[in-house]
């Protein structure tokens, strides 16, 4: 239990929202080549030869073990396969013996993984592959849906998938090591305001939420409570998951992100100016995206981006335009619009709250134009403005990110110090290193494996980090313990003593 590893699949290696790192540092490469598979270790190992001279150049990461693609064909290779991958380059931190590991996001043409997908808006009715990252502009907002959740209690074990950005978490109901549902936990960085946490890889627990019946893959469970806690408001979900209708002679409908209530749209009386365009109720949804989906946006230092839709009664998105996205629609009234960030965005990409900005994308002159009458709270982390023309894409940028101290030399590998003083009574310090901006973890252990403490758990910016442990107040006897500190793919584990 208490080993230090870097896990090969890395499943179960940590806890919170997201996996090793952020996706723009990875360079992405394409191989072809020989692969070979090691059954002998309990995941099995890949490597590809390409250059034929009967040595494995790269490591090949395609998840957990019992991961397969719901939306494509692709099969796992074999020993002796000829095949040909796109992938993710994995920073050389990360090397094993010497080779690069290569995330695999595509196996001879078809898709395998979409490492920038936001699955958090996956409601059971539209699936994507690779998104408007890869220059697809098809969109992910979607009108009125025939499906709504089904309240459900289940109870099995969790599997994580860590291997990319963003943790994507199943339930294995028959514990048959396979995944049974996927678990709409929504984006890496929603935490619930009770004092749930995320559950980890292996973690038997119970949940309530929101079941959809999907036609290919796994059902999609929206969680709504986990061991008896809230995790989310199943309200904010509803029947049309966030979205809502515009109603004609209606003012102030109201439509919200469904997995941030502070992020919402609000349509003023008089916003139908008729035509052919405008129904006499239209229903509009709001999606944040990954960063990573939003079209044209390099360069651009985005932390937030979000899609609208407004669907007229037949179905069809008015923001599409002539077959694209990225269009505009005008009303007869302003749209009250708010968008809201969190301080973990923040930190993650490096933001200066003080210059912060909204942009719209303009299909017209294809730039993002920069929203002058937009009201920044820093307090509050909202952004609020109105207008009457709706874009399609709206991004939250900084022109200036965060630096890193000069003198502050960055570490170069993951390090867990061994505690100072030990033995200890009543206290001790714990120092460690993370060469990456990650989700950091420090815990202790009985020596029954039982979890006595959680020192942190929070988002860390790459760094040196000391962390007191303390007894006092605690029912700890004299013994030994171990402390656990997990960051990315990276754990490790140390035995310390407290003499009381």
């Amino acid at each position: 239990m208490f080993l230090s590893v870097i896990s090969l699949s890395a499943q179960g290696m940590r806890s919170g929202g997201m996996g090793f790192m952020f996706p723009d540092s990875l360079t992405q490469i394409t191989l072809t080549g020989k692969v070979t598979v090691d059954s002998s270790l309990p995941m099995p190992l890949y490597s590809i030869d390409v250059n034929n001279d009967g040595k494995a150049d790269y490591y090949l990461n395609f998840g957990p073990v019992w991961y397969s693609p719901d939306n494509s064909t692709a099969i796992r290779p074999k020993t002796g396969d000829q095949i040909t991958i796109q992938g993710g380059k994995m920073p050389s931190l990360m090397n094993m013996n010497g080779l690069t590991m290569i995330i695999v996001y595509k196996l001879n043409g078809l898709l395998w993984r979409d490492p920038f997908d936001p699955m958090w808006n996956d409601f059971g009715n539209n699936t994507h592959m690779m998104g408007q990252h890869a220059g697809n502009c098809s969109g992910y907002a979607f009108g009125v849906s025939g499906t709504k959740p089904q309240t459900v209690t289940l109870s099995g074990i969790v599997l994580v998938d860590t291997t990319y950005f963003m943790s994507q978490y199943y339930l294995d109901e028959n514990k048959d090591g396979k995944p049974d549902y996927y678990l709409n936990l929504g984006p890496w960085w929603y935490e619930s305001s009770s004092s749930v946490k995320r559950p980890n890889n292996g973690d038997n627990i119970t949940i309530v939420g929101g079941k959809l019946q999907t036609t290919n893959g796994l059902n999609v469970v929206i969680v709504y409570q986990i061991n008896g806690k809230v995790w989310r408001d199943s309200s904010l979900v509803g029947n049309y998951f966030g979205g809502g209708w515009m109603r004609k002679n209606n003012s102030n409908d109201k439509i919200t992100n469904p997995f941030d209530e502070k992020d919402f749209m609000m349509m003023g009386s008089g916003w139908n100016m008729g035509g052919s365009m405008m129904s006499d109720s239209m229903f509009a949804r709001m999606l944040e995206l990954n960063p990573f989906n939003m079209s044209n946006g390099k360069g651009q230092n985005i932390f937030k981006g979000y899609e609208m839709g407004v669907f007229s009664s037949n179905g069809s998105n008015g923001m599409m335009q002539n077959g694209g996205c990225g269009g505009m629609m005008n009303f007869g009234a302003n749209a009250n619009i708010q968008f809201h960030f969190d301080d973990k965005q923040i930190q993650a990409y490096h933001i200066d709250k003080n210059s912060l900005k909204v942009k719209y994308w303009n299909n017209q002159t294809n730039q993002w134009i920069t929203i002058s009458n937009a009201v920044i709270n820093q307090s509050a982390n909202t952004i609020t403005f109105s207008n009457s023309q709706i874009a399609s894409f709206y991004i939250l940028t900084s022109d200036k990110v965060t630096a890193v101290k000069e003198n502050a030399a960055l570490p170069s590998g993951y390090s867990l110090e061994q505690n100072y003083p030990n033995p200890f009574n009543p206290s001790t310090v714990i120092s460690y290193q993370i060469p990456v901006s990650s989700h950091v973890t420090l815990k202790v252990f009985d020596i029954l494996g039982s979890e006595v403490a959680t020192l942190v758990d929070e988002f860390k910016q790459a760094g040196s980090y000391s962390t007191a442990f303390s007894s006092v107040n605690s029912s700890l006897s004299s013994g030994v313990y171990f402390y656990r500190l997990t960051a990315g793919a990276f754990m490790a584990t140390k035995k310390f003593v407290l003499m009381k």
